[in-house]
C-alpha cells in the first residue's frame, strides 16, 4: 500500500504539499510544494532526507501557496524530476532542467491525457482554475490517489477537463469554499448584484485581484454584466495578462478573443493624479494591496466615496485585513475554488473510496 502523508494545505488554506511514499523501492512523489505567506515559517513540512528520496514532483498550477517553495526545497536536497505544463513553468518563475512538461489536448470532448513515469500511470487535465492548472489522477500497482488541484468546471474563462466515473481509493479535493454550498453561477450573480447596488448608489467600485488567475474572469463577468459601464484595468494587470494568454490551449475560444490585449482599457496609478481617474469599475491587479502606490490610491479612492470589493484571501496585519476590519471594503466570494456544494456533487459523480477536503481550516474525512 501507499502511504499518503499531509505536509500542508489539509486542515489550512495553504501551503498545499502531499508526500506518496510507493511500494517501488520505498520512493516517494510528492504533488504541490506551496507556503502559507502569511507564516513565519512559510514551508511545508518535508524533511531533507524526504526530499532525496522524491522521485517526482507534481506540481498543479503556479501559484505561491502551491509552488513557491520549490526553489527552498532545491536548496534542501530535491533533485527529483519536475512534472507539471510549461504554462505552470513560466509563471511560477521556475528555473529547472530536470522537467517534464505536460500537454492537455485541444477537444474537450476526446480527452485522455495521460503518461508512464517509471512506476506511476498519470492521468490529467485541466482544472478550470488558472492558465496551466492540472488536477493528477496517479497510480502505482492497485493504489490511485486523485488531487484535484485548486478546481472549479463552472467558468467563464478557463477550461475544465471535468472530474468524472473516475475511481480511486483516496481524493484531495479543492473545497476552500467551505462556507457555502451555492454554486459558480449562484456565486458570481451575487457578486454582480453587489456591484450593481454600488454603481446605483453613485460609486465607484474597485476589485483587487491577483496577478495570475481570477482577474480574467471578473473582467469578462464585469463587461458582460455592464456592458455601459466602463470597466478599466491598470498598467499590472495587462503585462500580467501578456503571459497568461500565450497558451490558448487553456481558455474558451470566445472568452479568449474577448480578452485583447489592445482593447484592455488601461489605467496608469500615479499619486499626484489620483482625483482625475475617470472609471466605473476597476480592477487592480494587487489582490493584497502590496505596493504603496495601489494602497495609496484605495484610500483615496475610498475617501471619495468608492467602494472595494475584496475577493479572495487577505493577508493577516495587512492593508487589506486591516480595510476589512474598518467596515471600508466588503468581502465577496469568487467561484475560483469549489463550495461544499461542488464538492458533493464531485463525490456523487465518481467512485472515491475515502475523500479528503484540502484547502480550509477543517480536517474532514468523507467516506
Amino acid at each position: 500500500m501507499s502511504k499518503l502523508m499531509m505536509r500542508g494545505g489539509y486542515g489550512e488554506h495553504g501551503r498545499s504539499c502531499f508526500l506518496v511514499e510507493t511500494e517501488h523501492d520505498r520512493r516517494m512523489y510528492m504533488v504541490d510544494c506551496g507556503i502559507m505567506d502569511t507564516d513565519p515559517n512559510p514551508y511545508p513540512n518535508v524533511t531533507a532526507e524526504e526530499l532525496e528520496k522524491v522521485e517526482f514532483l507534481f506540481l498543479t498550477h503556479c501559484h505561491k501557496d502551491h509552488s513557491g517553495a520549490f526553489e527552498h526545497f532545491v536548496k534542501q536536497g530535491f533533485r527529483g524530476t519536475l512534472v507539471t505544463t510549461r504554462m505552470t513553468y513560466n509563471l511560477a518563475g521556475i528555473s529547472y532542467e530536470k522537467t517534464v512538461f505536460l500537454d492537455v489536448s485541444e477537444n474537450n470532448q476526446d480527452f485522455d491525457n495521460r503518461c508512464i513515469l517509471g512506476p506511476l500511470t498519470i492521468c490529467y487535465g485541466r482544472t478550470g482554475h488558472c492558465p496551466g492548472g492540472l488536477w493528477f489522477e496517479i497510480t502505482e500497482g492497485t493504489d490511485t490517489i486523485l488531487f484535484s488541484g485548486d478546481y472549479q468546471e463552472d467558468t467563464l474563462v478557463y477550461r475544465c477537463d471535468p472530474i468524472q466515473e473516475r475511481s480511486a481509493k483516496i481524493a484531495l479535493l479543492d473545497c476552500a469554499h467551505r462556507e457555502t454550498e451555492l454554486n459558480a453561477k449562484d456565486l458570481r450573480a451575487q457578486i454582480v448584484r453587489v456591484v450593481s447596488k454600488k454603481i446605483k448608489n453613485g460609486q465607484k467600485v474597485i476589485l483587487p485581484v491577483p496577478q495570475f488567475g481570477r482577474g480574467l474572469e471578473l473582467l469578462i463577468l464585469m463587461k458582460n454584466a455592464f456592458p455601459n459601464l466602463r470597466v478599466r484595468v491598470d498598467r499590472d494587470f495587462v503585462d500580467y495578462a501578456k503571459k497568461m494568454l500565450e497558451e490558448r490551449v487553456w481558455y474558451f475560444t470566445e472568452a479568449y478573443e474577448m480578452l485583447n490585449l489592445d482593447e484592455m482599457d488601461v489605467i496608469d496609478i500615479h499619486g499626484t493624479q489620483m482625483s482625475k481617474y475617470d472609471y466605473d469599475i476597476l480592477l487592480l491587479a494587487d489582490t493584497h494591496l502590496k505596493k504603496q502606490k495601489n494602497e495609496d490610491f484605495v484610500h483615496h479612492q475610498l475617501e471619495n466615496g468608492a467602494a472595494v470589493l475584496i475577493n479572495g484571501r487577505e493577508k493577516e496585519n495587512g492593508p487589506v485585513e486591516k480595510m476589512l476590519k474598518e467596515g471600508k471594503a466588503e468581502k465577496l466570494l469568487f467561484p475560483h475554488h469549489q463550495s461544499y456544494g461542488d464538492l458533493t456533487r464531485m463525490a456523487e459523480s465518481n467512485y472515491f473510496d475515502m475523500i479528503l477536503p484540502f484547502h480550509n481550516h477543517e480536517k474532514e474525512i468523507l467516506l
